[in-house]
């Protein structure tokens, strides 16, 4: 009969299932369209139901469907349906296996099964009509069992093996079939083959659900293995009760309440704890916490997280087992993760009813039945229920007791924050001494004791994970040959480390490969792509240039990644922002996951990205700390803009930023050199100065710009070099290495001159200005200088204008023009007081109260002197908190305070000695001489004289040679020593004087003075 679409073989099956009942319209509305009817729905149900009549009616000569509120009712009369007759057949064969009438059961249900061809209702997609259908194919499948059960019990032919076998291989989660199939191998003699079906589908229910086998399975499994008789009972359960036909069909709008379902047996009492370790080592203050005095409070909820690996598992089973014989209505377990997703909690509850003593044909379908019935169940029980390794709270909360008198232990690699729990337990990774106490429960103390070092070291490369110590210790232990130290060297190469941490079905790989496959895909996108930079640890806006995203959304998947323990969070103090990083064993399974899932050019892209975010704060940050970016060359690297509020709040003190980011901003240098983006890499290297000078970060600075500089010099871009040669140069003079510095500012200069970029040549001058003074060349110094200045004041560069300003001062002060230096340093102090820039602000106040001091000012002087230390210590400059130290103790030794100056002074020489800079520890040793000479120390004095003398050598600056020479002259003067005093002074007034055609006035009207007294 063709009674038309899809559309009228749904109604016309809804109908069917509830022959002689009314079909409400709304119940068609659910099986057409499920929850989202069209608004046409009550007249499109009409047509169709019209069209069935029709079609219907020209069949069979009857009008079986009538209109009667509020829907639709089909009567069959005298006729019935297959799906009944099948019903009829299986209570027939019930009554006659409840009577013992084994061998006509199987007759009836023969007939009964013979009505079954494919499916029920297999071209309907309907899920009103599908849940039915479901029902009739349950009843089928428990009537295939009762089949085999009363063959078993009349007489097995041996095709029943056979038959077990395939429906075994179709329904391998039916534990009873499974059953049913290890009674009759085991009854036909083949032990072996029932073991290991018993072993196959033990393996099959912990890997897809999480659980081990029932009672029934573990009952034949002990039989057997004890080769005990196995009754063909055994495996028998009793045939279920007679049903009502028409029941199956009743299901289209609900499934069958608890209450109409057979009696249930009585209470059964579940031991289902996975063995503890015996080898279980340390936790005692997270055991005490769980166990306590052994039975925690009623109602308790406890939760137990970290990352996948650290020993959730083995410290909850640990515990459940300490805390069961507080619960002697049973313990039941499930793992909630399943391969790569989470275990449908339906079926744990499956499991748990079975555990509980109820028949499978009496487990409801639907869920919320199965969840009312397992809490009913455990309405007057105290039982200690085990989730482990749960993926959300959702899946947790659907299986929690209703009995306060039960408790439950979960464990997770996340937090499970939205669970009401009575207590939350991180465990972390192992301490040092309790992962040598596993490696040593494991390997014996012998083999321990014997590599102390290599031992400490293979607990480093695990991460202290227990996980990772059991896999290394247990390579160690099948192979004896091995020393420790030779697994420590095979997992040092982190490429390799998650293939050596594999072993025996365990492996760091797979463990880490559970908690990422749970993962939303953008968090995995990320987690990938993070794993593209050599930074140690990164800030949260990273995930937005990585992913190219709304720094939000990014923010977020960045969370989901710490939530899943798969970064690791951290903060160097309570005012620090917060930080991620990899632990070390993570970090090779992201590589590998960015290496298979992104390809190059997404990599490169990302790497770009990154950079060019990166690029972008520095750049920033440079010109809020200088008030300007005149001192920063500009490339043409593409940058990633971050919006301003979040640039506002990184940046609102720019030294603390980079001071957070400077390992970040090194490698990510490094990175971009090596991988071709030259401007990216020398114009953020230019933008990491203003941190490496400040904070004297001298390898920083020279390792990022040199990997710069082969990347410009590979690209040939010529801006590039000049500009990483100016700053190479800068970076040899601050470390006192003038040969090393002439020579990049002078291929510097040339490069800037052939580019006509003269604001570049104007910075260079500044420099070689620097080392011309250093060197005794005072007209050369000044005549770059004045060159400098004039296209400063052009370009605008006011911070560059300050700061050759206070450089021209300190040549009028050496030639003893106060006034000179006072005009120079007045528009100087104007510039930054205007900008706010402290660094060359320090520098002019530093200037400032060296001419107050030498007029005789000294509260002035001092004010200088404190605003000096205020602005250094500020920004982080130790060297120039040293020149304000040594300034302070200037005036105070001028006051009368020379305890108080030396005492600064020693302070100074110490931060000094920190800092490495020879010049500034010159100046501490020469102000201490002067102090030691006011306070009659003659020895102090000649100590200190003879340590500076060396360091100006090494420096290489003729005037701070000469002024050492008269310190020590002036100690052996005071020592009545005229002959060594005379040659030194001679030594040092053809040094300060027979450098060029201006020597430093002061310094040859003190020398003059020397000889003349002598």
């Amino acid at each position: 009969m063709n009674i038309g679409g899809p559309r009228q073989a749904t109604l016309l099956s809804a109908l069917l299932l509830e022959q002689d009942s009314i079909v409400p319209v709304n119940r068609l509305f659910e099986a057409l369209w499920d929850e989202d009817p069209p608004r046409t729905a009550r007249n499109q149900v009409q047509i169709a139901v019209s069209s069935i009549r029709h079609s219907v009616s020209a069949a069979s000569g009857r009008n079986l469907i009538s209109t009667q509120h509020p829907g639709y009712v089909l009567r069959l009369g005298e006729d019935t349906l297959d799906s009944r007759d099948f019903e009829t057949s299986v209570a027939q064969a019930r009554r006659l296996a409840a009577a013992g009438e084994d061998a006509r059961a199987v007759e009836e249900y023969d007939r009964a099964l013979a009505m079954w061809r494919g499916s029920a209702l297999s071209g309907i997609d309907s899920p009103l009509i599908q849940r039915a259908v479901v029902n009739l194919e349950e009843l089928r499948i428990a009537s295939v069992e009762e089949r085999v059960e009363a063959e078993l019990r009349a007489e097995p032919r041996q095709q029943t093996i056979g038959e077990l076998i395939s429906l075994t291989r179709e329904y391998p989660l039916r534990e009873h079939l499974q059953a049913l199939l290890i009674t009759a191998l085991h009854a036909a003699g083949r032990r072996a083959e029932a073991l290991e079906v018993y072993r196959s589908t033990r393996a099959t229910l912990i890997d897809q659900l999480g659980i081990e086998p029932g009672p029934e399975l573990q009952r034949l499994h002990l039989a057997i293995l004890n080769n005990d008789h196995v009754q063909r009972s055994d495996a028998h359960r009793a045939p279920a009760a007679p049903f009502e036909p028409s029941i199956a069909h009743r299901r289209v709008a609900q499934t069958q309440p608890a209450a109409a379902r057979p009696e249930q047996p009585g209470p059964a009492v579940p031991r289902m704890l996975p063995a503890a370790m015996p080898d279980f080592t340390g936790r005692h203050t997270l055991l005490e916490a769980l166990v306590g005095t052994g039975a925690p409070p009623t109602d308790s909820v406890r939760i137990v997280y970290g990352r996948g690996g650290v020993g959730k598992t083995a410290l909850a089973v640990q515990a459940a087992h300490r805390l069961a014989p507080s619960y002697p209505d049973g313990q039941l377990f499930a793992r909630l993760r399943s391969g790569n997703g989470p275990v449908n909690p339906a079926n744990v509850f499956e499991r748990f009813l079975r555990l509980l003593g109820v028949d499978s044909s009496s487990i409801p379908e639907d869920l919320e039945q199965r969840a009312e019935l397992y809490r009913n169940l455990l309405g007057d029980r105290r039982v200690l229920i085990v989730l482990d390794d749960a993926v959300s709270e959702q899946q947790v909360m659907q299986l929690l007791p209703g009995n306060p008198n039960c408790s439950v232990l979960v464990t997770s690699r996340r937090r499970l924050a939205g669970i009401p729990a009575t207590s939350r337990h991180e465990v972390p990774a192992m301490s040092r001494d309790t992962a040598v106490e596993l490696l040593t429960r494991i390997l014996g103390p012998q083999r321990i004791d014997a590599e102390p070092e290599a031992v400490h070291r293979l607990c480093d490369l695990c991460g202290n994970l227990p996980l990772a110590l059991r896999i290394a210790a247990a390579r160690l232990a099948d192979r004896p040959h091995w020393a420790v130290a030779d697994q420590v060297e095979r997992l040092r190469d982190s490429s390799r480390r998650l293939e050596e941490l594999n072993h025996g079905g365990l492996g760091l790989r797979a463990s880490i490969a559970l908690t990422y496959d749970t993962l939303s895909p953008g968090a995995r996108r990320l987690f990938r792509l993070l794993a593209i930079s050599d930074s140690p640890s990164f800030a949260s806006w990273v995930a937005a240039p990585l992913l190219r995203a709304d720094v939000h959304y990014a923010q977020e998947l960045l969370e989901e990644l710490a939530e899943a323990y798969l970064i690791d969070t951290e903060r160097t103090s309570d005012a620090a922002p917060v930080r991620y990083r990899f632990h070390d064993i993570v970090r090779p399974f992201a590589r590998e996951r960015l290496v298979m899932e992104e390809g190059p050019q997404d990599r490169h892209a990302a790497l770009e990205r990154l950079t060019g975010a990166l690029v972008f704060l520095a750049r920033e940050a440079h010109i809020r700390e200088y008030s300007g970016d005149h001192l920063l060359p500009t490339s043409g690297a593409a940058r990633w803009a971050l919006p301003h509020p979040l640039v506002d709040r990184l940046l609102h003190d720019p030294l603390a930023w980079y001071e957070q980011e400077r390992h970040c901003l090194s490698a990510t240098v490094r990175q971009a050199a090596a991988a071709g983006l030259a401007e990216h890499a020398w114009e953020l290297a230019i933008s990491c100065v203003a941190l490496y000078e400040t904070r004297s970060y001298f390898a920083d600075w020279r390792e990022t710009h040199e990997a710069a500089l082969r990347a410009v010099c590979r690209a040939r871009d010529q801006q590039g070099e000049a500009a990483i040669r100016y700053s190479l140069g800068s970076l040899f003079m601050f470390e006192q290495q003038n040969s090393h510095a002439m020579r990049h500012f002078q291929q510097a200069l040339a490069l800037y001159r052939k580019l006509g970029e003269d604001h570049g040549a104007a910075l260079v001058l500044r420099n070689m200005a620097v080392l011309d003074r250093r060197g005794g060349k005072l007209a050369e110094a000044v005549e770059r200088w004045e060159e400098a200045l004039a296209v400063f004041e052009v370009v605008g560069d006011q911070i560059a204008e300050a700061h050759v300003r206070y450089s021209l001062a300190q040549v009028h002060l050496d030639r003893g023009d106060d006034g000179a230096a006072a005009h120079v340093l007045e528009r100087a102090e104007e510039i930054c007081e205007r900008t706010g820039n402290q660094r060359v602000g320090a520098q002019v106040q530093k200037q400032i109260g060296e001419l107050r001091i030498r007029a005789g000012e000294l509260d002035r002087a001092a004010r200088a002197y404190t605003n000096v230390l205020a602005a250094t210590r500020t920004t982080g400059d130790q060297v120039g908190e040293c020149y304000g130290m040594i300034g302070l103790a200037s005036v105070d030794l001028r006051r009368g305070n020379g305890e108080a100056a030396m005492r600064a002074l020693l302070d100074a020489l110490a931060l000094a000695e920190v800092t490495g800079d020879h010049v500034v520890r010159c100046r501490s040793l020469l102000a201490l001489v002067e102090a030691d000479m006011a306070l009659g120390r003659p020895e102090m004095a000649a100590t200190h004289a003879e340590t500076a003398v060396p360091l100006a050598r090494e420096v290489g600056a003729n005037l701070l040679i000469a002024q050492t020479l008269v310190a020590r002259a002036c100690v052996h003067e005071a020592a009545a020593e005229p002959e060594q005093a005379r040659e030194l002074l001679h030594t040092a007034s053809r040094m300060s004087g027979g450098a060029g055609p201006s020597p430093v006035a002061a310094l040859v009207k003190e020398v003059t003075r020397r000889l003349d007294g002598l």
